[in-house]
Order: C-alpha cells, then sequence, then structure tokens
C-alpha cells in the first residue's frame, strides 16, 4: 500500500497549463486532490496514492493541478497562429445533416468505431467483406473496424427493446474501408409496430431533398432488407429489415433503415 513516486517537472506543468505556478502553488493544488508531496530543492516529487492506478505521465498530474485550480479561472489567450480557426466544411455539412435528422423527430447515438464479423456481417446476413483487423484486440468484439453504420445501430436497437416504442434513432459517424480509407455515414433507424417501406422513403428522400442533391430511386437487393422493400440511390439506400436480422438481434418489433455515403454527397 506504499504510494508510488513520481517526479513532476514545474516548468513542463506551466507551459502546458500556461500559467506561472511556483512550487509551494502547486504542492496546494496536488495536495487538494490528495497526492502527497515532498519539495527537494528545484524537484517536485508526487506521492500517488495506490487506487490511482490512472496516473501513468506527469500530463495526469497536470490535469489534475488543472481541475484544482478550476478551469473557470483559466483566462482565454488567442493562439500565436497567422490565422483564425474555423469550422471545416465537411463537419458544417455533418452538423446540417444532424440537425436535419433532429427536425425528423430522430435522436442521435454515438457507438464505436470498433466491432466484430458477427455483429458486421452474420447477424446482418450479408456476406463477409475484407476489413481492417487490429492485431492484437483487447477483446474480440472489437477486433476489427467497421465499414457501416446500421450493425452498430440494430446493436443499440438490441439493448432498448424493453423501452417504449416508437424508437427513432440516428448516427452521423466515421467508417473505415477495407483499403484503410476513411469514410462518412449517416445512418438512421425507425423501430415500430407498424414501420413500413412508404415511411422510411419520405424520410430518406425528404432528407436528400432539404440537402439538395439530386437522385433517382432504383430497385436494390440487400441481404439485411426484405426483397421487394428495399431501394437505393447514387449515395445509400433504404429500406425494410428483414425478420431474419430482427430475430438475430432478438427484436421483435419492425425496423425500418437507411445509410448514405456523406462523402459521396459533399
Amino acid at each position: 500500500m506504499k504510494p508510488r513516486r513520481m517526479n513532476l517537472e514545474l516548468n513542463y506543468a506551466n507551459r502546458l497549463l500556461g500559467t506561472d505556478f511556483g512550487q509551494g502553488e502547486v504542492k496546494i493544488l496536488l495536495e487538494r486532490m490528495r497526492y502527497g508531496v515532498e519539495l527537494d530543492g528545484d524537484r517536485i516529487q508526487v506521492l500517488i496514492p495506490t487506487y490511482r492506478t490512472d496516473i501513468l505521465h506527469q500530463i495526469d498530474l497536470v490535469e489534475d493541478i488543472a481541475i484544482a485550480h478550476g478551469y473557470e479561472n483559466f483566462g482565454p489567450e488567442i493562439p500565436k497562429l497567422g490565422t483564425l480557426g474555423e469550422r471545416d466544411e465537411f463537419e458544417r455539412s455533418s452538423s446540417t445533416m444532424r440537425e436535419l435528422m433532429l427536425g425528423f423527430g430522430f435522436q442521435e447515438v454515438m457507438t464505436l468505431i470498433m466491432t466484430d464479423d458477427r455483429n458486421l456481417f452474420r447477424r446482418m446476413e450479408i456476406p463477409e467483406e475484407k476489413t481492417v483487423v487490429t492485431k492484437n484486440p483487447v477483446s474480440m468484439e472489437h477486433s476489427m473496424a467497421r465499414t457501416w453504420l446500421l450493425p452498430s445501430l440494430m446493436t443499440v436497437l438490441e439493448k432498448n427493446k424493453n423501452r417504449e416504442y416508437p424508437q427513432r434513432i440516428f448516427e452521423v459517424g466515421d467508417c473505415i474501408t477495407a483499403r484503410g480509407e476513411d469514410e462518412r455515414k449517416l445512418a438512421g433507424v425507425v423501430a415500430h409496430s407498424k414501420t413500413n417501406f412508404s415511411e422510411m422513403k419520405a424520410i430518406f428522400t425528404g432528407l436528400l431533398e432539404n440537402l439538395g442533391v439530386n437522385y433517382k430511386i432504383k430497385e436494390f437487393e440487400h441481404g439485411s432488407f426484405i426483397p421487394g422493400r428495399c431501394a437505393s440511390v447514387e449515395y445509400g439506400f433504404f429500406g425494410e429489415i428483414h425478420p431474419q436480422v430482427l430475430e438475430n438481434f432478438n427484436l421483435e418489433t419492425p425496423v425500418t433503415a437507411f445509410e448514405l455515403n456523406v462523402n459521396l454527397i459533399f
């Protein structure tokens, strides 16, 4: 139960925080966060309690100093750059899509980019494809990068199957192709007893029209959707989820869904 010892460089902490704290001030702040502190000349030696297993580097101590000082007490400063930052045009477009989906009555979710072949392919009833796979995954449930978003949203519905319906959720998230390239995608699902192809078509086309995108709907076959109740445009697809997929995710309520490749739109 002896505390671990870690040296903290005062200049390092002040440089990162933009402050001019002295040793005495740093000692008070660290003690406020329940550390032991020993001053030895110009050195600050921090005694880390055994329960603070999250302290791995000096930066972790600097973060606690900032918390003890109070983030609201740091004065804002404009960085010494030649230009002022602004939102990237692509991110601005993603925000527009989020606002549209919220306007359609959907709730945004955020899921992990890492998944496994069971959720990505087998439970969605589609053949396996090449993906980016990790060499040493922390768990087999997070062993590969997702290539599309719908499996992640189906997993959310599975976890919320005992919640009241209707459920309308969407995600604007990044996927990674088999070549290791990033792709931004937008997907949404609707779950309730009367959802059907027409409802999802209205949402899908309404989204495209609000984005000012030209489109032409075509017949489309996809293993995750009921044959004859799935269609596509140049940028994505939509339809009614197949009953077998619903069974794979332990769902008893009809689900309709869509997915768009944002990179193809903007």
